[in-house]
């Protein structure tokens, strides 16, 4: 009996556990739901060299910083130069897109662990069924042949 009390206490601190977490993740989710932009990529300053002789970034003063994006296509990285006018709504949508990944990250965390914690709760309320372990048919995955 005291056993069954402990089960259902442990029960309790899980189902508590688990109304947090899944208020968490609903929090996580509609943080997501905003519809503003998201721009795909990381933002960079470029310097360049322009190639004339006596300039000075022949001499290592390169010219710049010109806004710049990096995005992975088919598994290779490319920069996109950005123009000025453009700059500060794509930093903006890398931002929003940096944050939308974060926290992706963060509600499959808490998905693990919900899925941990339900299987707990399984494992504390699946009661075997009495003398099945004494019945031939009882090895998983082997069925008794009829005659």
């Amino acid at each position: 009996m005291q056993e069954f009390i402990d089960d259902l206490t442990d029960i309790q601190k899980i189902r508590r556990k688990l109304s947090k977490l899944n208020e968490q993740r609903t929090r996580h989710i509609f943080s997501l739901v905003h519809g503003k932009t998201l721009t795909h990529g990381l933002l960079h300053r470029v310097y360049k060299k322009c190639g004339k002789k006596r300039c000075r970034c022949s001499r290592g003063e390169l010219h710049g910083p010109y806004p710049a994006i990096s995005v992975n296509k088919n598994g290779k990285q490319k920069i996109i130069m950005l123009k000025k006018n453009n700059t500060a709504h794509i930093q903006k949508g890398a931002k929003r897109y940096r944050h939308f990944q974060e926290t992706l990250a963060r509600i499959r965390k808490i998905n693990k662990e919900i899925d941990y914690l339900l299987g707990m709760i399984k494992i504390k309320t699946t009661a075997e069924y009495p003398g099945i372990q004494d019945h031939p048919t009882s090895t998983p995955g082997v069925a008794k042949a009829h005659s």
